[in-house]
């Protein structure tokens, strides 16, 4: 695989060159990170095929790193080390085909879920990568619990499912038997109101967080979809993936400003780096992120690779 070291560092100002955005602990204490980028893979085509424009990864319990390779139509499971062990898929809409899947999740430790966007259903695998089910909307069921083109699934430590409903910008939420709950976020939701939600995740605390590419917010809401807040105004643009880190970090893509942005427990950015480039460090069009064993994966869709950090806090400056 490629290695390479770079060590960023800075005081909540943007470096031009290497670009890391390191935040205020709230009492106006300076907090100083080094991001060290680590390695970046796949260093060569997988199956005879390159990377094209892949749009989701996600990592399991075990470290094992799932990418929803969009443009081959295919799923790419690699080791932690970026390592390649298996693929599956084609483009089509039988079983162990995709047309356009645009997320992943594996965190239940057992089951992959992927949204697959134009067959307008979720698909589910074993972390072996064998075919396990379909979710999909039923016409039986009332239009306020169906979805259409699901650009975003994840699962909460329950074993329900939050899906973002392309289709209707709202959120749906599949029960434990996969039977539509509730839906939540649309355009009778108040100050709750999505405007183009595209990914989801629910965090430990049971709270979920949807990244909306209209409003350029990240908007929150409880497990039963009542809105509490939203926040990232005038600092994302385009934020995609989203993820929340072992040690209480909300790490973003914020895929139109080309770099990826960290929050705090209380919504507060403390830190971010990237720019645009294809250099290490630099980022095309970064579009999700994923934490692991205190390493950050962040998926460079246009430059078709995954690159990995880890970023470490040095001592205060006051």
């Amino acid at each position: 695989m490629i290695r390479r070291w770079l060590i960023l560092i800075c005081l909540f100002i943007p470096v031009q060159n290497c670009t890391l955005y390191a935040g205020d602990n709230g009492d106006n204490d300076k907090e100083k990170y080094v991001v060290s980028f680590l390695f970046a893979f796949p260093e060569k085509p997988i199956r005879d095929l390159p990377l094209s424009a892949p749009q989701a990864l996600a990592i399991d319990q075990e470290g094992h790193v799932f990418v929803v390779d969009t443009g081959n139509s295919r799923l790419l499971k690699f080791d932690k080390q970026g390592n390649f062990v298996n693929a599956i898929g084609s483009f089509g809409w039988e079983r162990e085909q995709f047309d356009r899947p645009t997320d992943i999740t594996a965190k239940t430790g057992l089951d992959l879920f992927v949204a697959d966007f134009n067959n307008e259903r979720i698909e589910r695998y074993d972390l072996k990568l064998n075919y396990l089910s379909t979710f999909r909307s039923e016409e039986t069921v009332q239009n306020s619990l169906r979805f259409g083109f699901p650009s975003g699934v994840d699962i909460s430590r329950h074993g329900e499912l939050f899906i973002c409903d392309n289709e209707n910008d709202r959120i749906l939420k599949l029960n434990t038997t996969g039977s539509p709950d509730l839906s939540f976020g649309d355009f009778n939701w108040g100050d709750g109101q999505l405007e183009h939600p595209v990914r989801v995740e629910v965090s430990r605390k049971d709270q979920v967080y949807v990244s909306d590419q209209g409003l350029n917010q990240i908007f929150v809401f409880d497990y039963y979809g009542n809105y509490i807040s939203r926040f990232g105004q005038e600092i994302l643009n385009n934020p995609t993936g989203l993820n929340w880190s072992i040690d209480n970090r909300l790490y973003v893509a914020d895929s139109g400003n080309q770099r990826v942005v960290a929050f705090n427990a209380r919504h507060l950015p403390i830190h971010m780096w990237g720019q645009e480039g294809d250099k290490f460090g630099a980022f095309s069009n970064p579009v999700d992120v994923a934490t692991f064993d205190n390493q950050v994966y962040v998926l460079d869709s246009s430059n078709n690779r995954i690159q990995v950090f880890k970023l470490g806090k040095r001592e205060n400056h006051k």
